[in-house]
């Protein structure tokens, strides 16, 4: 069975689909009842939540009794079904060390993941890792980085199967802890999907209503002051662009909503917290979603995947955690991080360039239906579990 989306379709050339047991048309899966386990959180925005609900919607299409099970004051909370962990074919948590415990520090979780494994009758054990550990770059994440190492490996020596959001980090963990009755337990790329809606259909009547017309270039991004972006390539691409043509560049992560001039013919506009709803019609009305990451495009990136769910044509860096199956896919336009310029002239490019657009956005979409939709992810951790 194939490991990596690239060992799938290297390339993408070619339009591979995933295959594996338990995919559409291939043997019906065994494992019927799964635990989905998330840490509990309040947040307006949690990523990781939201995917374990999408994906449970999913596997339950599959005609799969998923539950989610919400992980509260050191143990897994049972669903309103009463169902028992002893009586599912698999639990699957959703690894985030920052969501167990402050600081990532959760030592509560492999003592529950070993408790677990040593029971009669037991499920299988899976591990979504969406985040591993910090790396060790500066002094007050030596120490952090340290015990989340150690944390990964107890964790990961519980688990039957362990899966990461991007390739990357499935070559890290191939490479680690040791797992599965002693030997190491199989580690599979499992992308995320999209956590928001297809508003495809509203791009028209969102464009109206953010005051875009058919002459003006509409940008969007996701969380410009969050650490992690590349604020000057997405100013720098918004300028680039507005030296010649009216520009309105949306941030649409958390904060003080707002709008201001950022000179020439560009306007940032902060939207603030948004419902899914509305995040995906921002999206959509967009011409191009701007993805500049230091540590470059992933699959792990929701956004990313909406914009691509959305036919939106995606400009983005390729960094150290990018996965091949992105950075050698004709569908993203892609430069180095360390330079903004670059950036700035592709953004420009696109903007002058609207049949490519076009062509960028088709073919970005059929790539989210072929590589990433919540259908095929599903399917494909079916197969993995009853492997």
């Amino acid at each position: 069975m194939p490991e990596t989306l690239d060992e799938v379709a290297p390339g993408l050339i070619g339009g591979a689909a995933l295959g594996a047991p338990g995919t559409r048309g291939g043997p019906v899966a065994r494992t019927r009842r799964i635990g989905l386990i998330v840490a509990r959180s309040d947040s307006q925005a949690d990523g990781i939540r939201d995917y374990t609900h999408r994906l449970g919607r999913s596997l339950r299409e599959l005609g799969v009794a998923a539950e989610i099970w919400e992980w509260t004051d050191g143990r897994p909370v049972a669903p309103a079904s009463e169902c028992r962990l002893d009586a599912l074919d698999a639990v699957v948590l959703q690894y985030n060390p920052f969501s167990f415990g402050r600081w990532g520090f959760a030592p509560g979780l492999p003592r529950f993941l070993a408790g677990l494994r040593r029971r009669p009758g037991r499920p299988r054990i899976a591990v979504m890792f969406h985040e591993t550990y910090v790396d060790m770059n500066s002094p007050s994440w030596v120490l952090m980085g340290g015990w989340q190492r150690g944390q990964l490996r107890a964790v990961q020596a519980c688990a039957d199967v362990c899966l990461c959001s991007i390739q990357p980090w499935t070559e890290r963990l191939r490479r680690s802890g040791r797992g599965g009755r002693g030997g190491r337990a199989p580690v599979h790329h499992l992308p995320v999907a999209s956590n928001l809606p297809d508003a495809r259909t509203a791009r028209v009547p969102a464009r109206e209503r953010l005051g875009a017309d058919e002459d003006t270039i509409v940008l969007s991004c996701m969380g410009l002051r969050h650490p992690g972006r590349l604020a000057e390539h997405v100013l720098g691409a918004a300028q680039a662009i507005g030296a010649r043509r009216r520009v309105l560049l949306f941030d649409l992560g958390p904060g003080e909503p707002g709008r201001r001039p950022l000179g020439g013919d560009v306007e940032l506009c902060a939207t603030g917290f948004l419902d899914e709803r509305e995040v995906a019609e921002h999206i959509a009305a967009s011409d191009i979603f701007l993805a500049p990451y230091r540590d470059g495009v992933s699959t792990r990136r929701t956004t990313v995947m909406a914009a691509l769910q959305n036919g939106v044509p995606v400009l983005g860096t390729a960094g150290h955690l990018s996965d091949d199956v992105l950075t050698r896919a004709p569908e993203l336009t892609l430069t180095g991080p360390d330079a903004p310029e670059d950036f700035a002239d592709a953004a420009a490019a696109l903007a002058d360039d609207p049949e490519r657009r076009a062509r960028l956005g088709a073919a970005g979409r059929a790539l989210y239906e072929r590589c990433f939709d919540w259908p095929v992810l599903a399917e494909r951790l079916l197969g993995v579990l009853d492997a």
